[in-house]
C-alpha cells in the first residue's frame, strides 16, 4: 500500500492546481453515471440505436451489481483519505468502500459497449474514460489499484453485457439464395 499513498501523494505534490481542483470534480460528478443511465434510456427510445441502448442498459445493471452489491462490500477496502487524513478533500467524502472505483467501473465498461459498437466513438470513450480515472486519484478518493481493478472489471463486465445481450436478442439472419444452384 505504500507504493500506492506514493503516487497519490505525488500527483497531490505536483499536478493540484486551481484549474484541476474546478475541473477534476466535474469531470468526477460526469462519470458518476447518471450520464451513462440517461444515455441507455434514450438511445433505446430511438429505434436506430435500440440494440446498443439494450447493451448498455443490460452493461450498466451488471455493473452495478456486480461493483456496489458484491465486490464493495465483500472487500471493504478503507478510502486513502480515511487512512491520510493529512489530505484536505475538494469534493465531500464518500459513504461506500473504495475497492473497486465504481465511477472508473463505470466509465470503462461504457466505453467498450461504445468500442464494440462504434471504434472512433469508442476510442474518444476510453480516452475519458481514463481522465474520469485518474480524477478519483486526484481527488484522492480511490486507491491506483482501485482504479486499475475497476477499469478491467468494466471491460469484462461490458464483454459479457454484450455476449448476454447478443444471445438474448439474436440479430435476424437473413437467408440468401445460392449464387448458382445444382443441377440434379
Amino acid at each position: 500500500m505504500d507504493w500506492e499513498f506514493y503516487i497519490l501523494n505525488y500527483i497531490q505534490q505536483n499536478f493540484r492546481n486551481d484549474f484541476l481542483d474546478m475541473a477534476m470534480p466535474f469531470i468526477s460528478f460526469i462519470g458518476n453515471g447518471y450520464l451513462w443511465f440517461l444515455a441507455a434510456i434514450v438511445c433505446f427510445l430511438i429505434k436506430k440505436t435500440r440494440p446498443f441502448g439494450r447493451t448498455l442498459a443490460i452493461n450498466l445493471a451488471l455493473c452495478v451489481i456486480s461493483c456496489s452489491f458484491i465486490l464493495k462490500p465483500i472487500v471493504q477496502r478503507i478510502r486513502p483519505y480515511d487512512l491520510n487524513s493529512t489530505v484536505s478533500l475538494i469534493v465531500d467524502a464518500e459513504t461506500d468502500y473504495s475497492f473497486p472505483s465504481g465511477h472508473t467501473f463505470l466509465a470503462f465498461s461504457t466505453a467498450t459497449i461504445i468500442f464494440m459498437y462504434n471504434k472512433a466513438l469508442g476510442t474518444a470513450a476510453y480516452i475519458f474514460a481514463s481522465i474520469i480515472a485518474f480524477s478519483r486519484l486526484y481527488l484522492y478518493v480511490h486507491f491506483p489499484t482501485d482504479v486499475i481493478c475497476g477499469a478491467v472489471f468494466g471491460i469484462l463486465i461490458a464483454v459479457a453485457a454484450y455476449r448476454i445481450d447478443k444471445m438474448t436478442f439474436p440479430s435476424k439472419l437473413q437467408v440468401h439464395e445460392p449464387k448458382y444452384k445444382r443441377s440434379l
